[in-house]
């Protein structure tokens, strides 16, 4: 799940002018199949409701579905900031240190989707914690995205591709964002989202730093 600079009027987010009509109109398509499929799988379960049914109920062929989808778990899991996580990552300044761009760009990302559509959020977060398809499906998004990271860290800032601290550090973030949307979920959404980010990424920097072993016991290089 993905990231996007968000505005507050509850609008797309707005993007660089390569995102254009065409494009825009597919997220909004994509959104209305969203929808539909959503409502379907609080009505009937997301293993009860087939393709077919989500087709139908936003008026489109399957073959339609997907051409926007390849999926039904991609209906999950997809959302209109995935496109421009890489963007705001490749923005943040150079010399800002790894963490705190990552940290940037997920506030970001969590921001845009709660002012847009905290109810299509939480119906997401809660299939992806207890549809273990999906579950497995946002394990491996995790692990792409930091892929996916290391690649333009590698392009922008002369990192190397398979650098540990880049791995290391994208996906601790990661994991903790996981924890904090998962603690939102269990508790109906209620919380305050972006300070349980908050809340988890300084309990990540804070066992990182008692993690971090005396100079006498380090192994020579």
């Amino acid at each position: 799940m993905a990231a996007e600079i968000g505005s507050a009027d509850g609008k797309l987010p707005r993007r660089p002018a390569s995102f254009d009509l065409r494009e825009r109109k597919r997220t909004r398509t994509r959104l209305m199949i969203q929808t539909e499929a959503l409502r379907l799988f609080a009505e009937k379960g997301y293993s009860q409701t087939t393709v077919e049914e989500i087709a139908a109920a936003a008026a489109i062929s399957p073959r339609t579905f997907f051409r926007y989808f390849p999926s039904k778990e991609d209906v999950v899991m997809w959302d209109e900031y995935d496109p421009l996580a890489l963007e705001l990552l490749e923005a943040r300044p150079d010399a800002e240190p790894l963490a705190e761009s990552f940290r940037a760009v997920i506030r970001e990302t969590l921001g845009g989707l709660l002012r847009n559509d905290p109810e299509r959020l939480l119906s997401r977060i809660r299939l992806a914690a207890t549809v273990p398809e999906l579950r497995a499906r946002f394990v491996d998004e995790r692990e792409q995205g930091v892929e996916q990271i290391a690649a333009v860290l590698a392009t922008n800032r002369g990192t190397p591709v398979d650098d540990l601290t880049v791995r290391v550090v994208g996906s601790a973030l990661l994991a903790a964002v996981s924890v904090a949307l998962d603690r939102w979920q269990k508790d109906g959404g209620k919380g305050d989202l972006l300070a349980l980010l908050d809340d988890a990424t300084d309990a990540l920097a804070k066992g990182a730093r008692e993690l971090r072993r005396p100079e006498a016991t380090r192994a020579p290089r």
